[in-house]
């Protein structure tokens, strides 16, 4: 089945902003006396605002009722990091402009609420290249549950089997998979890679090396995705 359509994670994979959440949970888990290091941080990682909070709750055996009030906070402070810090990761614009020259519709699937997408795609001059962006806090679950792709599928007008999908963790991956959909796993760089990204049908070391592979390259030498 000819590919139509590409759809993006976002955190960690159009823009470097894994450290950026590193920052904003340590300094918003603090005030709530939840000392969090980098490590710890990586266990959260494609997980909803408000799924973070939960997780660290529990996993602290604290209870509180303010999970909304904390997630808010982790939001604010992650959106003032993108405005002033956010970066492209390598390879970004190369794929997208590929992608536009190949005709290929482009989506945005991420579990990080409506106004960090936002935040996301003004810093870096994103919205030219998608047709639409769709957030998982709209969905009864998040990843790795398939939810927002089989939203964004639906949304698209596309079969599983005509996209491809790009993601940098292993919980998008998961739901991206469930979802029927190919996918490509670009983990973080420097980051221990977990066994878990096996699922995966390829593995990247970043989003320069997707320009090799069909339906992306400019030679038939390439591998073929289809």
């Amino acid at each position: 089945m000819k590919t139509e359509a590409v759809i993006f994670d976002m955190d960690g994979l159009l823009i470097d902003s894994e450290p950026l959440w590193r920052m904003a949970e340590q300094q918003v888990f603090a005030s709530v006396d939840i000392q969090l290091n980098e490590q710890m941080c990586l266990q959260t990682t494609g997980l909803s605002t408000e799924e973070v909070v939960r997780y660290w709750y529990q996993a602290f055996e604290i209870e509180r009722d303010d999970v909304e009030l904390v997630a808010r906070q982790l939001e604010d402070s992650m959106v003032k990091l993108i405005r002033e810090e956010g970066e492209p990761l390598p390879g970004v614009y190369p794929l997208l402009d590929r992608c536009r020259e190949l005709g290929l519709k482009m989506a945005v699937a991420s579990g990080s609420a409506d106004r960090l997408i936002e935040a996301v795609m003004e810093r870096l001059a994103l919205y030219p290249y998608f047709e639409f962006f769709q957030s998982a806090e709209h969905e009864a679950a998040g990843k790795p549950d398939p939810a927002v792709y089989l939203s964004t599928l639906r949304k698209l007008g596309l079969k599983a089997g005509q996209c491809v999908a790009f993601e940098d963790s292993v919980r998008g991956v998961q739901a991206a998979k469930k979802a029927g959909i190919y996918t490509i796993a670009v983990p973080e760089t420097g980051m221990p890679k977990s066994p878990d990204f096996a699922i995966a049908d390829n593995i990247l070391d970043s989003l320069d090396q997707a320009l090799r592979l069909e339906p992306f390259a400019q030679t038939s030498t390439t591998a073929n995705l289809n």
